[in-house]
C-alpha cells in the first residue's frame, strides 16, 4: 500500500529555514558528519553539514522556543520556562520543569544542563535524572546574565557574562564564586572559547572583541568593528589562526590572529543582523544564520 504523502503535515513550514535563535553544530562521529540544526518557530530543523540537506523536522512545541542547545548525544530546547531534550532530533527523551519564568539561555555541560530565566535564576539539571542539581539566583540590577561559556580544562566552572560588563567564574557544582573580571563597562554580548587554553574572546555591544587570558586576567589583543554590537564569534580550528565576528548590521569580519589585523570583510553577509556564526571544526567553512530566514556556508578565507 502506498504511504500517504507528508506533505501537508502541520508542522512543516514551507520555506522556513531559521530564525533569530543562534543554530547548534553537532558532529556525529560514527557518520564522520556535522549537523546543523535551526530553529523554525515552535520546532526545529536538523540539516546534513555536507550539503544542508534537511534531515528531519522535530515535533513542535507548545510555544516558540526561546533557546538551543546541544551535546554529543542530544539537542535541547526552551520554550517559555519549560526545557526538553531530543533524541535524534525527533524523539523527545527529558523534560525539565522548574524555572518560574522564561528561559533565555541554555547550555550542556557533562552530565549537567545549565539554564538562565528571566529573573535571574541559574539551575543546574542532572541531564538522565532530570533532577535539580543545584539553584543560584542573580540580581538582574547588579549581574544580569547575557551569555555562558564553559573554558577548556576549568573543570566544573562556567564563565558568566554580564549586562553590566562583568564577567563571573564560577565552579556551578559547588556554587562558589571564583574570580570577577572587573570588564570593559560595556554589556557582554558574545564569549567563545579561543583555540588556546585559558584563552577566550569577549564581545561587547559597542562593537570591541577581546582576546583575553582567563588565567592572568591579561588582555592580549583588542579588535574594533565598525557595525555595531557583536552579535557571534567563532575560530577556525584547521591550524589557521583566523576568526571571524558577526554583527548587528548583518555584516562579518575576519580576522587576521597571526597579524594581529583585518583580513578581510564580508558587508551584507545577511539582510538583518547575524545571529549565528561558526566554523566547522577543522574545516575552512563558516556556517551563518540570520532572522532573515537565510542559513549560509562559506568557504575560503
Amino acid at each position: 500500500m502506498r504511504k500517504p504523502s507528508k506533505i501537508f503535515v502541520g508542522y512543516r513550514a514551507l520555506g522556513f529555514v531559521t530564525n533569530h535563535v543562534p543554530l547548534q553544530i553537532r558532529y556525529i562521529k560514527r557518520r564522520k558528519e556535522n549537523l546543523i540544526i535551526t530553529c523554525v518557530g515552535k520546532s526545529f530543523h536538523t540539516y546534513s553539514g555536507r550539503k544542508l540537506v534537511l534531515l528531519s523536522v522535530s515535533k513542535p512545541l507548545p510555544d516558540d522556543i526561546t533557546s538551543l542547545s546541544s551535546d554529543a548525544d542530544l539537542v535541547y530546547t526552551a520554550c517559555k520556562d519549560q526545557i526538553y531534550a531530543w533524541k535524534r532530533g525527533i524523539e523527545l527523551k527529558y523534560h525539565y520543569e522548574g524555572h518560574k519564568s522564561n528561559v533565555y539561555i541554555i547550555m550542556p555541560f557533562d552530565k549537567h544542563l545549565l539554564s538562565v530565566d528571566e529573573d535571574g535564576t541559574v539551575i543546574i539539571w542532572e541531564i538522565e535524572s532530570q533532577e535539580i542539581y543545584l539553584e543560584m539566583n542573580f540580581d538582574n540590577n547588579v549581574f544580569k546574565i547575557t551569555t555562558m561559556l564553559h573554558p577548556y580544562t576549568y573543570v566544573n566552572k562556567v564563565l558568566f557574562g554580564s549586562q553590566q560588563g562583568e564577567m563571573q567564574l564560577w565552579n556551578v557544582l559547588k556554587n562558589k564564586l571564583i574570580y570577577t573580571f572587573k570588564g570593559w563597562n560595556k554589556p557582554i554580548t558574545a564569549l567563545e572559547q579561543a583555540p588556546a587554553e585559558d584563552v577566550a574572546a569577549i564581545g561587547l555591544e559597542n562593537g570591541q572583541i577581546i582576546i583575553h587570558n582567563l588565567k592572568y586576567d591579561e588582555t592580549i589583543m583588542t579588535f574594533s568593528q565598525e557595525w555595531g554590537s557583536v552579535t557571534a564569534i567563532s575560530f577556525r580550528t584547521d591550524d589557521c589562526a583566523m576568526m571571524a565576528t558577526a554583527s548587528s548590521a548583518g555584516h562579518i569580519s575576519v580576522w587576521d590572529l597571526d597579524k594581529k589585523k583585518l583580513h578581510s570583510q564580508i558587508r551584507d553577509a545577511h539582510e538583518s543582523e547575524v545571529t549565528s556564526l561558526k566554523f566547522l571544526p577543522n574545516e575552512p567553512l563558516l556556517i551563518t544564520s540570520s532572522p532573515d530566514n537565510s542559513l549560509k556556508v562559506r568557504k575560503g578565507f
